[in-house]
């Protein structure tokens, strides 16, 4: 019997206190550590831009919550089938699912990469953008918008991750993403000088590399 399998064999065999634990703290911890990644370039960008452009950085959070919400919406709902499968011993299944997912899952995120350079004009200005920080929050949207298919994907693999009964190397993959985001903020930001384009570009590639 293969690791995986017996990884899913045990998750009907197992207390469920005891897999609560398991499962919810990896989660939590890996909830904050995404949070994290918004959290630090707008200190990186405070610190080493200015106000005005942090004022445009929080104006582009919105778009960024709902590519969030969209992958969420596939990954979750994919990966409960998955689970579902994995319990029935269905591998086969599980993997013909889980890979449907990631595909619809990209698809969702290039899906709104599109509209966000479509309407990269008026977003700002739809969110609440004044003169002085619009330039700042179209700056970062532009870039970060290239990252919306990977981060979608990176979701739905850790989602997939934690299906198959290993949420402690999700919330790995999670926490090596949001340490590299840190060390790239820096770079970018407070040496090479590329303002909130820095963070952006910071944030992508360490979603790709999580």
């Amino acid at each position: 019997m293969s690791r995986q399998e017996e990884r899913a064999r045990s998750l009907g065999e197992r207390p469920i206190n005891h897999l609560l634990l398991q499962f919810s703290i990896p989660a939590i911890v890996g909830m904050l550590v995404q949070a994290l990644y918004n959290v630090v370039d707008q200190i990186f960008v405070g610190r080493f831009v200015g106000e005005i452009a942090l004022g445009g950085l929080a104006i582009a959070s919105p778009m960024m919550f709902i590519q969030m919400a969209f992958g969420m919406l596939i990954g979750l709902g994919g990966n409960s089938l998955v689970s579902i499968r994995l319990g029935e011993q269905n591998k086969d299944e599980a993997d013909k699912i889980a890979g449907n997912t990631l595909g619809y899952s990209f698809l969702t995120g290039l899906a709104v990469a599109i509209a966000g350079f479509i309407f990269l004009d008026k977003i700002p200005q739809l969110f609440g953008a004044t003169a002085n920080n619009e330039i700042f929050t179209r700056d970062y949207l532009s870039i970060i918008i290239i990252g919306f298919p990977f981060q979608s994907v990176s979701a739905g693999m850790n989602n997939y991750i934690r299906s198959e009964g290993n949420p402690k190397k999700a919330m790995g993959t999670m926490l090596i993403g949001a340490i590299t985001n840190i060390f790239l903020d820096y770079i970018f930001i407070a040496i090479l000088g590329w303002g909130v384009k820095g963070a952006a570009l910071a944030t992508i590639i360490s979603q790709i590399i999580s």
